[in-house]
């Protein structure tokens, strides 16, 4: 009994030795065939695959979700994924609302968007439509974010219109058309002036503001440079032209600083736009420019007022000095160009700015006034670090000539700017310091000693 005893621990350790080896077997198998249907992944956990003749990229075990290494595109757009390669050619644009690539077969003959026709414009980024409302609600926008604007995209000339401070609706071309007195309704048969209602009147200075909203825009800024009429009436308007037969100063006021605001919207960092004009300048100069309250019997030209007399209207000083501001803006911009620049000296342009200085010291209210005037002077011919030509300044039209005081003469820039320092020599952030300064830099640049 003891060797039958003794047999049976044996036979169950074989038994237990070829259960763990069948176990040991069939866990190797799973193994091995599970390694078999999954592919192989590299570093980055993208799967490649040959399918159909075609290299795959996969992110995940779905299949569905694997996508072309080569990017394979159609005539619609299609997200370009990161990883994947772009043939060339390709139209190729960045949806800036979600923030992926599209891309799409490239159709020479395709129409750009509205608004960017005759601008230039890289194909290769390109903006889309802003999604839906119920497309932008499901969107995940930051708090605080910035209220959807299609960069690069030039604005409806009309955004703006209906904005504070106007009346009325108005399109940038309405607003063309009004100032130049085709929409109006009341041009006068040979006189060529318009008769202005109240309300047309109203209408007509949101014609104003809504041609120097839209102005600013480097391409509309050109579109009405590239309009002679509306450019021409805006000149004699910032000149003090008259609006109407029946404006009072006031009003006139009004719309020449408007129409100031506007020509210098137009020509500030815009140098197509003054190039414009420039060509055009001749032309200009030579038209008719009738004086607010004046007739067409008055033989004046947009010539002998675009660059002064600065006049003062003394019911409303604040109105005119207002007017005065924007004018000298608007022919700060217009100097940029050496046409007008040629022309601003060549008709006193810079005695008239000396009488503006000399004429209002004391009065408050064109304090801001003088200093763009004073500014004016110092940007563009003294200031070499401002662009200026130092070589512009005229010589002294008169050699040994009157005294100053009381007198305007061109030699006279010197002894009044002394005297407006010396009047403010407890100022010493006045714009006369700096006036004077600048006059004693350039005489000493030719001379080589200061004049003082």
């Amino acid at each position: 009994m003891a060797g039958s005893r003794s047999q049976a621990p044996a036979s169950r350790s074989i038994f237990t030795k070829m259960v763990f080896l069948f176990v040991v077997v069939a866990a190797v198998f799973f193994v091995f065939a599970t390694a078999s249907a999954s592919p192989p992944r590299d570093d980055s956990s993208q799967v490649k695959l040959a399918t159909g003749g075609k290299e795959m990229i996969c992110h995940t075990d779905v299949l569905a979700e694997c996508y072309p290494k080569v990017f394979e595109p159609t005539t619609e757009f299609q997200q370009v994924h990161e990883d994947q390669d772009l043939p060339p050619g390709l139209h190729v644009r960045l949806n800036i609302y979600t923030g992926l690539r599209e891309a799409k077969i490239n159709d020479p003959n395709e129409e750009l968007p509205a608004g960017l026709a005759g601008l230039p414009v890289d194909s290769s980024v390109v903006l889309v439509d802003q999604p839906e409302q119920e497309e932008q609600q499901e969107a995940i926008i930051p708090k605080g974010a910035p209220a959807y604007d299609p960069a690069g995209v030039v604005k409806d000339p009309g955004a703006h219109a209906g904005g504070e401070g106007s009346s009325s609706a108005i399109t940038f071309h309405e607003s063309i058309a009004l100032v130049k007195g085709v929409a109006v309704g009341q041009v006068g048969a040979g006189s060529g002036k318009v008769s202005l209602t109240e309300a047309e009147h109203s209408r007509f200075l949101d014609a104003l503001v809504e041609i120097d909203d839209v102005a600013h825009d480097i391409y509309y800024g050109l579109k009405l440079a590239e309009d002679h009429a509306i450019t021409r009436q805006l000149l004699c308007l910032m000149s003090g032209g008259s609006v109407g037969s029946d404006s009072i100063e006031t009003r006139g006021h009004a719309a020449a600083q408007k129409a100031s605001a506007a020509v210098a919207a137009a020509t500030q960092n815009n140098p197509n736009a003054l190039r414009e004009i420039a060509k055009q300048w001749e032309t200009y100069k030579a038209s008719p420019c009738v004086p607010a309250g004046g007739s067409n019997a008055t033989t004046t030209t947009l010539g002998d007022v675009i660059f002064g007399p600065y006049v003062a209207v003394a019911e409303d000083s604040k109105a005119t000095a207002a007017w005065t501001r924007s004018r000298l803006l608007a022919i700060n911009g217009l100097l940029k160009n050496e046409v007008v620049m040629k022309d601003f000296l060549a008709r006193g342009g810079l005695t008239e700015i000396l009488r503006l200085l000399v004429d209002h010291e004391g009065d408050a209210a064109y304090d801001a006034v003088r200093q763009r005037a004073a500014n004016l002077v110092h940007d563009n011919f003294l200031d070499e670090s401002m662009g200026a030509d130092v070589a512009l300044w005229p010589e002294s039209a008169v050699v040994g000539g009157e005294p100053c005081n009381g007198n305007l003469h061109g030699h006279c820039w010197s002894h009044h700017a002394q005297q407006l320092s010396k009047a403010h020599k407890r100022d010493k952030s006045h714009w006369s310091h700096e006036l004077v300064k600048g006059l004693q830099q350039r005489k000493a640049s030719k001379s080589g000693k200061s004049e003082l």
